[in-house]
């Protein structure tokens, strides 16, 4: 399964991860290296400068979308 292909699996999966219930919260440098993990595992690579990485989970959400897309 390819994350970016269920979003809503994917938003749900990361809110659990994170013990998180708000998507829109501002995720902290160590919630993010988590979520890049996930997706890393998951597939879809997650690497992207600093200033570009999503900050949501709901931008996670719609970047990993996006790059699923992509590949």
């Amino acid at each position: 399964m390819n994350p970016g292909d269920q979003p809503a699996r994917l938003r749900a999966d990361l809110g659990a991860l994170l013990q998180e219930q708000d998507p829109h919260r501002p995720l902290d440098s160590l919630e993010v290296v988590v979520v890049q993990s996930y997706l890393n595992r998951h597939g879809v690579g997650a690497a992207a400068p600093a200033e570009d990485r999503p900050r949501t989970i709901e931008g996670w959400v719609t970047w990993a979308v996006r790059h699923s897309r992509d590949s």
